[in-house]
């Protein structure tokens, strides 16, 4: 992504120095994936994934996602596919390869413990602000 789409950003995305454990799923569904991410937002997750047309899921799924902020402590949201960053994708260099997840419901509650930990975060320097 250009510094151009940086700045149109309404939330700046926050890079973790270690991973996070997402697991995602089909509302309903008990078939659920696991993967990791170091890319959060308010609004969202980058997922980094090898090959992410073998993604399960199309832009139309709603997803029910679990992100494990700390051990034994996670934050349940649905959300949607926002983008899909294909290997050979011309931004590929600044994000990886990957399906940006967009938070399309989430309770009061997650959504606090979920500002708390990416601003806890980022005072211990553990994360940086603003990445590609």
């Amino acid at each position: 992504m250009t510094s151009q789409g940086r700045e149109n950003r309404k939330v700046k995305r926050v890079a973790l120095d270690q991973p996070l454990r997402v697991i995602i799923s089909s509302i309903g569904a008990q078939v659920r994936y696991e993967v990791s991410t170091r890319d959060i937002s308010h609004s969202g997750f980058f997922l980094h994934f090898e090959n992410p047309n073998r993604f399960p899921f199309n832009q139309s799924s709603i997803l029910e996602v679990w992100a494990e902020l700390e051990e034994g402590r996670a934050v349940f949201f649905n959300g949607k596919m926002a983008r899909v960053v294909p290997k050979d994708n011309a931004v590929l260099k600044e994000s990886g390869a990957g399906i940006a997840i967009k938070i399309v419901q989430i309770d009061k509650e997650n959504e606090r413990n979920l500002f708390d930990f990416i601003a806890r975060q980022l005072a211990a320097g553990t994360a940086q602000e603003d990445v590609a």
